[in-house]
């Protein structure tokens, strides 16, 4: 779809002032009315002209060549062809100022521009085999980092529920100065303005990462209007395709036949008379024979136990261990047991299958939002070994520091918005822990794209730009019915011109004679005395006088200079009858009276 775009400094000035826009316009589309009708009406009446010299034609006819050199029109039932060529002409004419200032006005147009660039692709070989070292050598110091970026993988998860307390809600995720619309999709921003943090990252790279500028490597294809390169318009808004990761997750009672969870506290008493004991919970996790397990601490009372009423603890563990050798990248699970204020929830494991796949991204407003693609989708793929380690790892730690000494931050959360209702918690854990994949694999993006992306790393990414601003459209249906209608104007307008042209040279005419002005066409009628034939006293021919033949005849003086016109009737040859003047003239009428 073709658009011509006005420069940015003029739609500005479009957008500061618009009826000044429309003044303009209205002068330029009138000033270009006036010289198409004149130029229009010059030649077809040049046309006519030349065309009625010396030839016969009806009254009517002759009504209706006056009407189209005016331009009017006229309307007579008898002749509906004649009329409505009139009618036509004159809404032509009628309506070239408005079809000018349609034609001439910009309007509001979205103008797409393609976009192409590269991203880091996560499931390339390479790239899992640096972050496979990578894990490995930062893996006793792995916690000050995820420690770091804690409270935003706690507020990706709460961000990602989309229904809290069977209410859908719309909630906002902010990472690295990037707004996200619920969830980061797994995605890393493509375009420029939305890339977030300008500042420098320094040496926190790769896992290390924790915010600062990431670059973006994406490209505009203007075509051959290299000229409106950097054009911005009034808005812009952009999808891009790209790879995203998430994560089908399914949330549901244990079955104790397969997988088995048991939480175990080890007392300790607090100082002499504080009334207070400190309690270690050992949780394992046995997932198909894989183990796997967590240490909690909280606070209880003199009797060794958590006040039911307001301590709680919510143990979460992922299993198996994203360190044993039998940990599987392409499904994972998650127990979860809520013990004393959280009971409501039972111990229940969440199946996480994580999956990278290929979702189309919009950028618009300052917010990013992510068009999610099932899994069953063609265009996914498993997620890689060392990807779903770091994963795991990060919902590992995250599900640690969730508990305090005595509350639980998710356990709050589901108290608040879900306690009541079994199935809305499982679906509010399972956007929770989708809401954290996501999170995860941007900020493993981010950390390996900041110093830029190897080639061997990158994938192609594509997609659209699109500009809001003042021009013109070339496919919009209102423009090419203008454009058809000014064609046939201009086309009617030489054709008339070149007739004119030709006829002048082969037959010379009188240019002083008017036949459409009104003083030009009663002399011309008087000296043929038309009068004197049209019957006045027959009252039934007066349907019939607009079918009288006539013709304009020159009048020239003694020398043969031609002088004026007359208009004379011609009597049909079937009539004609070697009679005098007066017999010649009831003869007309005679057929008039009775035609055919």
């Amino acid at each position: 779809m073709g658009v011509l775009a006005l420069p940015d400094h003029i739609v500005y000035l479009i957008v500061e002032y618009p009826t000044v826009l429309t003044l303009i316009v209205t002068l330029i589309s009138t000033a270009l009315a006036i010289i198409t009708s004149t130029f229009f009406t010059f030649s077809v009446k040049e046309a006519l002209r030349h065309h009625l010299s010396g030839s016969s034609i009806t009254l009517f006819k002759l009504r209706t060549a006056i009407a189209l050199s005016r331009p009017t029109w006229i309307l007579r039932w008898r002749f509906l062809k004649l009329s409505a060529l009139t009618l036509v002409v004159y809404a032509m004419v009628t309506f070239l100022s408005t079809s000018w200032s349609t034609f001439l006005l910009p309007t509001l147009v979205r103008w797409p521009v393609k976009t192409f660039g590269t991203e880091l692709d996560l499931g390339s070989v390479t790239f899992a085999n640096q972050l496979s070292t990578d894990l490995k050598i930062s893996e006793a110091n792995s916690a000050p980092t995820f420690d770091a970026i804690s409270v935003l993988t706690l507020l990706s998860g709460i961000a990602a529920v989309g229904v809290q307390g069977g209410v859908e809600t719309s909630s906002m995720f902010s990472f690295n100065g990037v707004s996200y619309n619920q969830s980061t999709g797994g995605v890393l921003p493509a375009i420029e303005e939305y890339s977030g943090s300008s500042t420098p990252s320094d040496s926190a790279v790769g896992l290390a990462f924790t915010g600062g500028k990431v670059p973006v490597n994406t490209s505009f294809n203007w075509g051959r209007l290299g000229r409106d390169a950097g054009t911005q318009g009034i808005t812009k808004n952009y999808t891009v395709t790209q790879q995203g990761l998430t994560a089908n997750v399914t949330c549901q009672l244990i079955d104790r036949s397969q997988n088995t969870f048991s939480v175990t506290p080890y007392p300790v008493p607090g100082p002499t008379g504080s009334n207070m004991t400190f309690i270690t919970w050992e949780t394992v996790a046995n997932c198909s024979g894989n183990l796997n397990s967590m240490t909690y601490y909280t606070i209880g009372g003199a009797n060794g136990l958590p006040d039911d009423a307001t301590e709680g603890l919510l143990p979460t563990v992922v299993c198996p261990s994203p360190n044993s050798m039998t940990f599987n990248p392409y499904k994972f699970e998650i127990f979860m047991s809520g013990l004393y204020k959280y009971n409501f929830l039972p111990t229940i494991v969440c199946e996480v299958v994580p999956y990278l796949t290929i979702v189309n991204v919009t950028y618009n407003g300052g917010i990013i939002s992510v068009d999610r693609i099932g899994a069953s989708s063609s265009a996914t793929s498993s997620s890689n070994l060392p990807v779903s380690q770091f994963i795991v790892n990060i919902m590992n730690y995250q599900a640690g520091i969730n508990q305090a000494t005595s509350t639980n931050t998710i356990g709050n959360f589901l108290t608040a918005y879900g306690s009541n209702n079994v199935s809305v918690m499982y679906n509010e854990l399972e956007n929770y822990w989708r809401g954290i994949t996501e999170f995860s694999s941007t900020q493993l993006r981010s950390g390996y794209s900041t110093l830029g992306v190897p080639s061997n790393m990158t994938r192609s990414t594509s997609g659209t730009m699109y500009i809001t601003t003042y021009g013109w459209q070339s496919q919009s249906y209102t423009y090419i019915f203008l454009l058809v209608m000014l064609t046939m104007i201009w086309g009617a307008t030489i054709l008339a011109a070149s007739y004119s042209l030709m006829q002048e040279k082969s037959t010379a005419s009188d240019p002083s004679f008017d036949f459409s002005d009104p003083v030009d066409l009663i002399i011309a009628a008087s000296g043929g005395r038309l009068e004197s034939q049209l019957c006045d006293n027959d009252e039934d021919q007066e349907d019939h006088r607009e079918d009288i033949i006539v013709r304009f005849e020159d009048v020239t003086d003694e020398m043969g200079k031609r002088i004026r016109k007359r208009l004379v009737t011609v009597v049909p040859r079937h009539v004609r009858r070697p009679l005098d003047k007066a017999r010649s003239s009831s003869a007309v009428c005679a057929v008039y009276r009775h035609p055919g």
